[in-house]
């Protein structure tokens, strides 16, 4: 048509001035009264909470993302650095050992350095590295060469034992996280078979101020790992609160979304009836009965945001059976859309003709309905009347902006309005909206 065709005001274009229209991350509602965050599981990254975790936190939750992360990678690279210091210092040891010991350090070398390899291999495992296989083996290679000191003469302060010792009580805190008993277990068992070794190798007590060292390493490292635990479990708390915010948003704005899709069908129906009514816009009233069982009708299917796809034909051929406007209707094939932009299409296709008969002075109106080039939907419904022009309609006549265009860019289409005096009105929904008009 010859006249102006623009773009009604969306809900968007009012975002700043309507919170109903904030996005679920902006918007903040208050905790409701006995609600708790609901920590994030491991559900949405495809890996399930280990049972030992959950166990072994004390927390009936378990622990959160963050604090699994931080004990897996604690359980991996903790072996792994454990064994590139310890496999150099066995060597190293070899190559400083004399040669009448040299055969009892490259037998226990050889036993430390196998004891890596097989450790490394089970970190492949998960399930068997946090069984007590690992367990009893670590505490028997660690027996094994501590009170083996006497025939490697490896028992001073500075051989290659104490290194060996000494690097595990650093990494067995961080190697079972959620066992600190295992982990400081196995590290005093250590110590206390490495100052015996060296008492029955030197026949003196000397070396226990190294030993009292490493029991301080022993305890740094599990106060360390506490430490960066409780920034972990901080983070989680944090990443639980927003994810509960959002989600409790979220809530909020689908029941803001419900209640302006009730009120604007309650304005297609119900109130236009009353209207026409107060109006005496038809004669008589045997049509109030019929009209009010459609509108009862249509008030039960609100909020009407179906889950599943529907056919756009029929229920435009509903709409289009309107008392006082006969409408000529040309529906192609159309593809099935979701529930929420046909009921939009719907109910203000009916709103429309409800605006033919109240305003065009016309009796008659054509529907179209097809795809356009781009495989888009497109409604246009055309009536010959008085028109109007779009820019002088009052703020508070909702009837077009908030039943017909609002409902269809919250449905996530646009609907384009053409009309000027003396010229007719056009209307057209088009669904999905990809921002070409």
């Amino acid at each position: 048509m010859g006249g102006r065709e623009q773009e009604a005001p969306s809900a968007g274009d009012r975002q700043g001035t309507d919170p109903a229209a904030r996005s679920p991350d902006e918007a903040e509602p208050g905790n409701a009264p006995g609600d708790a965050p609901a920590p994030e599981t491991e559900a949405g990254r495809g890996e399930p909470a280990e049972p030992g975790e959950q166990e072994d936190s004390g927390s009936e939750a378990g622990p959160g993302v963050a604090e699994r992360e931080l004990n897996r990678a604690g359980e991996r690279y903790a072996v792994w650095f454990r064994s590139a210091v310890v496999v150099p210092c066995a060597v190293f040891g070899i190559l400083a050992t004399p040669d009448e010991r040299k055969t009892a350090t490259i037998s226990m070398a050889a036993l430390v350095i196998g004891w890596c390899a097989l450790r490394l291999a089970w970190t492949r495992n998960r399930t068997l590295s946090r069984s007590w296989r690992p367990v009893a083996v670590d505490a028997a290679v660690l027996v094994a060469v501590c009170l083996g000191q006497a025939a490697t003469g490896t028992g001073d302060p500075g051989g290659w034992v104490v290194a060996l010792v000494s690097i595990t009580a650093v990494t067995y805190p961080y190697e079972w996280p959620t066992r600190p008993v295992v982990g400081c277990g196995l590290g005093v068992l250590g110590l206390g078979a490495f100052v015996a070794g060296s008492y029955i190798h030197l026949g003196e007590w000397s070396i226990a101020l190294a030993g009292a060292r490493v029991l301080l390493e022993l305890t740094l490292s599990r106060l360390s790992y506490v430490l960066v635990r409780a920034h972990a479990r901080s983070a989680d708390r944090l990443t639980a609160r927003v994810a509960a915010r959002r989600r409790q948003a979220a809530v909020a704005a689908a029941r803001r979304s419900g209640e302006r899709e009730y009120l604007a069908t309650l304005h297609d129906t119900a109130s236009t009836t009353l209207l026409m009514i107060a109006i005496g816009a038809r004669d008589g009233t045997r049509w109030v009965p019929e009209r009010a069982r459609q509108d009862l009708e249509q008030l039960a299917k609100v909020p009407g945001s179906d889950d599943g796809r529907v056919d756009l034909g029929p229920l435009l051929g509903t709409a289009t059976r309107h008392p006082a406007v006969r409408v000529e209707v040309e529906i192609d094939a159309l593809p099935p859309l979701p529930a929420t932009p046909a009921l939009a299409i719907f109910h203000g296709v009916r709103e429309a003709l409800t605006n033919v008969e109240r305003h065009a002075g016309v009796p008659e109106a054509s529907l179209r309905a097809a795809l356009d080039e781009s495989g888009r939907i497109v409604v246009e419904l055309r009536d010959r009347g008085r028109g109007f022009d779009p820019e002088q309609v009052a703020a508070h006549r909702r009837g077009l902006s908030g039943s017909i265009v609002e409902r269809m860019t919250r449905a996530g289409g646009r609907v384009l309005v053409g009309s000027r005096p003396g010229g007719g009105t056009t209307l057209r929904w088009m669904w999905p909206d990809d921002g070409d008009y």
